[in-house]
């Protein structure tokens, strides 16, 4: 298995997945680690394994034996201590609901349960801007599958970009300012929600009574 350290994360910036496995921030509401294409993985029990395979999508939960296996052909992520029922889907056959800005999607695993984590399908066409600069209050796991394009990463005076091609693995902390373009190819991607978000989540009273003039 890839060495297991700590990628040093700077605010505001994308983090691509190369051979070693990420560690999610101490901090973090939600403990998760992503394993490069390849890794041989000892399933912990209390554990599930979100993976990408050719042409399939899925989710298994830890063996209580803890036998090693290779869990995925592309990347995997570990959620720690949440063990649903485990499920698969394909995604070679495309999008089918619309999103803003030109774009399609589809929900390839949806969450059990209002904010669980979801595999999602985001098809991004040419000369299109996937949407507005923006955060999640989660981390997101991005795995792309096609096309080419580019991740405009940080706040206005400090925006960095980074070029996506078919096969890389990025990471998107949460609270991380972004959002994807697509010039001359049309880019689809294969986000995990770590967890997702609900409406919910702008109930609070930062938000309530609030308003814009």
């Amino acid at each position: 298995m890839p060495a297991n350290r700590q990628f040093s994360h700077k605010a505001n910036e994308l983090i691509i997945l190369g051979d070693a496995v990420y560690q999610s921030d101490a901090n973090d509401l939600y403990q998760y680690r992503v394993y490069p294409k390849g890794s041989l993985l000892k399933p912990s029990p209390h554990s599930s394994y979100w993976y990408i395979n050719e042409n399939t999508v899925g989710c298994v939960v830890g063996d209580a034996d803890g036998q090693p296996y290779v869990v995925a052909d592309l990347v995997c992520v570990q959620i720690m201590g949440y063990t649903p029922e485990e499920r698969s889907s394909t995604y070679s056959r495309g999008a089918d609901l619309p999103y803003v800005n030109g774009c399609s999607t589809k929900q390839l695993i949806a969450p059990n349960r209002l904010g669980d984590p979801t595999w999602q399908y985001l098809s991004i066409p040419a000369g299109s801007s996937e949407q507005s600069h923006h955060i999640h209050s989660t981390a997101r796991v991005v795995y792309v599958l096609s096309g080419r394009g580019t991740s405009i990463v940080g706040m206005p005076s400090v925006q960095k970009e980074y070029e996506l091609e078919p096969g890389m693995v990025i990471i998107l902390p949460k609270m991380t300012p972004h959002h994807f373009t697509a010039a001359e190819d049309a880019l689809v991607v294969i986000p995990l929600h770590i967890f997702s978000s609900t409406s919910l989540e702008n109930n609070h009273p930062m938000f309530a009574g609030t308003h814009l003039v």
